[in-house]
Order: C-alpha cells, then sequence, then structure tokens
C-alpha cells in the first residue's frame, strides 16, 4: 500500500533563478561573472538568513567572516556594495526577531547612545552640508551599514560564553584570512599570478599583498591586530595554537603587506601586551622564549623576499627632506587639502567621504586623479562631520575604552585585554591610513562594548545578591 506524505513539496526554484539570470543578464550584459555570482547570492542569502534566524553563533560568524573581506563588492546603482554591507543590511531586518528570542533586554551602556549619535550625525552633515547630497547620503548609507555590526554584536552576544565564542571565531577568522594573503604572497613571489597582490602599490614596482581585505595597509593593520590578539591569549593560557596563529598567520601577514605604519603599530602594541602580561604576572622566560623562537621561524620564512623592500621603503624617508618620500609628499599634499576644505565647514563637515568631490587633482597631474582620500581617522571623521562629529567620536572611544579599564580593575579578562591591544594597533595605523569607513574595526570595537556591558552586569548582579544577602 503506498503511503502519501502531508508534508507540502518544496517549489521548483528553476523559474525564479531564470528570472534572477535574466535580470542580471539585462543590468550587466558584459559582465557573465557578475551574473553568476548574483544568482549564487540568490540562493546563498536565502540560506544564510534561515541559518541566521535560527542561531546566533550562525549569524555572529557571518558576520564576522563578511567583515574580513571588503575587497569583494559588486556594483549597485554606482556604488561598491560590500559583503559587510550586504550582510549587515540583511541582518538588520533581522534584529527585531534577534530580540525576540533574547533571554534578556539589550543592557545599552553610555558610548553605545554617543555612537547613536554619531550616526545622525553622519547623515546630518551628509545631507544638508555637502555639496552633493544625494552622492554622500548614498556612502553615509554605507557607512552607517558598515556601523551596524558594533550594534548588531550588542543584541546577539547575551552572556559571557557567547561572548568568548564570538572573540574565538574573530581570531579564526582573522587567521583564515591572513592564511589566504600569505597564500597569495606566496603565489605571486613564485608564479608571477596577481591574486590578492597589488602589483606596483609602492614606488619603484614594489608590489604589497592586500589578500581579501581593502588594501595592503589594512591588511597590515588587520594581521597586526591579529598577532597582538593571538599573543595575550597565548600568555594567559599558554594554548600553543595562540602561538602560532601570532606567529605565523598574525606576524607573517603584517609583514607581508610592507606597510610602515602596521610594523611600527604591532611591535609597540606586542611590547604594550608583554608590560601588561608582566604586571599581570603572566609573563614567564618560557613564554617569553617561546615567542622570540616563534618569531624568529616566521621571519626567516618570509625575509628573503621582503626585506629589500622593507629596507627600500624606510630609506625613501629623510628626516632633512620628508617630502622626498613619495608617500610622505602624497599625504601632506591630502591634508593640507583637507584643511583647506576643512575650514569651510567647521562645524557639520561636508558629508561623508566628501574629499573625493572637492579634491582637485587635475592642478597636480593625472597621477593624482585617484588620491582623493584622507589617510588619517581624526582628519577624515573632522572633514566629513565637523568639530560635533569629530568630538562625538572620540567621546564614544574615550568613554568606551575608559569603562573597559574600569572593567579589568574589578576583573580580568584575557579576551578584553586581547581586544584592548588589538585595538592599539589600529589606533597607531589608523594615523596614516583609514579603516573606520569599513565593518572590521566596528566589529573589533563591539566585541569590547559586549564585553564591557556583559561584566558591568554580572557585577550589578553579584552585588544586589550580596545585598540581599546581608539583608
Amino acid at each position: 500500500m503506498k503511503t502519501v506524505s502531508s508534508a507540502p513539496s518544496l517549489p521548483n526554484p528553476t523559474p525564479i533563478l531564470f528570472l534572477i539570470t535574466a535580470i542580471a543578464l539585462l543590468l550587466w550584459p558584459d559582465a557573465v561573472g557578475m551574473t553568476a555570482l548574483v544568482v549564487a547570492g540568490a540562493i546563498a542569502i536565502p540560506i544564510a538568513m534561515v541559518g541566521m534566524m535560527k542561531s546566533p553563533l550562525v549569524a555572529i560568524a557571518t558576520l564576522l567572516a563578511a567583515s574580513a573581506m571588503p575587497r569583494i563588492f559588486i556594483e549597485i546603482g554606482g556604488l561598491k556594495a560590500r559583503p559587510e554591507h550586504i550582510v549587515g543590511g540583511v541582518m538588520l531586518c533581522l534584529v527585531p526577531l534577534f530580540r525576540r528570542k533574547r533571554e534578556r533586554p539589550v543592557e545599552w551602556i553610555t558610548p553605545d547612545y554617543w555612537l547613536f549619535g554619531y550616526i545622525a550625525l553622519i547623515f546630518v552633515s551628509s545631507v544638508l552640508m555637502s555639496i552633493e547630497p544625494k552622492q554622500t547620503t548614498k556612502w553615509a548609507v554605507q557607512q552607517a551599514l558598515g556601523i551596524v555590526p558594533y550594534f548588531i554584536l550588542r543584541v546577539l552576544i547575551t552572556d559571557r560564553e557567547r561572548f568568548r565564542w564570538a572573540f574565538r571565531a574573530l581570531l579564526a577568522v582573522g587567521a583564515a584570512a591572513s592564511a589566504y594573503a600569505i597564500l597569495c604572497f606566496y603565489s605571486y613571489t613564485f608564479f608571477g599570478t596577481a591574486l590578492g597582490v597589488e602589483v606596483e602599490q609602492y614606488e619603484g614596482g614594489v608590489a604589497a599583498t592586500y589578500g581579501v581585505q581593502f588594501e595592503a595597509n589594512i591588511l597590515g593593520a588587520y594581521s597586526g591586530a591579529l598577532a597582538v590578539m593571538m599573543l595575550v591569549m597565548y600568555l594567559w593560557e599558554g594554548r600553543r595554537r595562540y602561538l602560532i596563529g601570532c606567529s605565523f598567520f598574525g606576524l607573517i601577514g603584517m609583514a607581508i603587506s610592507l606597510s610602515r605604519a602596521a610594523l611600527i603599530a604591532t611591535l609597540m602594541a606586542v611590547a604594550l601586551a608583554a608590560l601588561t602580561a608582566f604586571i599581570w604576572k603572566r609573563l614567564t622566560w618560557k613564554a617569553a622564549v617561546n615567542f622570540a623562537a616563534a618569531s624568529l621561524v616566521a621571519l626567516l620564512l618570509v625575509a628573503p623576499f621582503i626585506l629589500r623592500h622593507y629596507t627600500e621603503r624606510f630609506s625613501t624617508v629623510e628626516l632633512s627632506d620628508p617630502m622626498s618620500d613619495s608617500n610622505t609628499l602624497t599625504r601632506a599634499v591630502q591634508t593640507v587639502s583637507a584643511v583647506d576644505e576643512i575650514m569651510k565647514h567647521p562645524i557639520f563637515g561636508g558629508g561623508t567621504a566628501s574629499f573625493q568631490l572637492v579634491f582637485y587633482w587635475e592642478a597636480l597631474g593625472t597621477d593624482w586623479e585617484n588620491q582623493g582620500w584622507i589617510g588619517n581617522t581624526e582628519l577624515r571623521v573632522l572633514h566629513d562631520t565637523g568639530a560635533v562629529g569629530l568630538l562625538t567620536f572620540v567621546i564614544f572611544l574615550g568613554s568606551l575604552v575608559w569603562q573597559a579599564i574600569k572593567t579589568l580593575k574589578r576583573e580580568t579578562s584575557p579576551e578584553l585585554i586581547a581586544l584592548l591591544a588589538g585595538g592599539a594597533v589600529y589606533c597607531v595605523t589608523f594615523q596614516a591610513t583609514e579603516g573606520t569607513l569599513l565593518a572590521f574595526s566596528w566589529v573589533h570595537v563591539g566585541l569590547i562594548g559586549c564585553a564591557v556591558a556583559i561584566m558591568g552586569r554580572q557585577e550589578k548582579q553579584g552585588n544586589e545578591i550580596g545585598e540581599l544577602a546581608s539583608s
């Protein structure tokens, strides 16, 4: 006897995929790869949404992975939609569902409100102060989608165990991104491939590796922060995997970027991490020797291929004539031009990423056509959102770091210490490049916010229990 299932059969997706393919071909008739990407996205995004709705851990992992690959994008309406924008937008729609699944309300902290204010100022400046409001408003939406992961993590991470899981997932994603960049570097070195490599990034035709990061300097900052966070975890927990991750993924990934700022920042942050471990009595001779040995082996793996380039890069810097270095000259011209524009709109700025709209590269020559960007975070924020926006931004970061330090005075958390040490790398490198327009930096800061909120709530609960017991 034949049994009939009462479960409804799944609809045939072929007509829908055919329609999507036809629309993609109309929008990008000469880009077969783009069409394939759109069709793949049409299949992958609904599956990912179902997974994210069922499991917060899947949502967190997806967000971390998307933030680590800003080099990938598709053109939509003249804008570059990166994975972080797409995933951030999708998750923003799912936030009400995420909040309903929480066992308790989100514990908002003071820095969260300052960040809300900063986002508001981004749109105020872009809509009201820009010479091209339509364009800067689009860029403002992109920047807001880059910041959104901060708040999504605040909603998704509900307790210390989930925070620890998210932190370790951040390290795993960072190691994977650095490993891919290292693979691209050796592929270029031995086989001449250009995948993940900017072949003529620096003067003299020196190539720089970016992997799936936005550019080589960003890869240097990202891998340097990974190395320092891995080092902190190794000093606190003594696990070999952290030592391997620090030396053979983080340090090598930072080194192959050829970023001078990332190299200096990483060395400073390593010294800071060692000092912190010494104060907390976590720095032992055995750990120091193991780190030195692993770092030396990692250096020997890449030194033959990069040492000459580092020598060339640092040799072009002359204290008596800084402008002799082409990169220094470029940044100096950009800075002077940005300061001139800031004086025109000092209070609320000129709109998100608006410097490229006013940079008069024609007067400098065709070599300056793509140099309409500001490679310093504070200067970029001041230009885009004015003194009010910069003050709000600084108060947000300052209050978050202050609360994190206060939290560590009450209770030791190696994950929070690692995040602060990694943040120090970004703080230094973002003086010579700009990463706050991308999501990876907001993911990092968001995890700090989660740690502060969760540990603060647990302390409050402990105090309440103590008061009840004493009464």
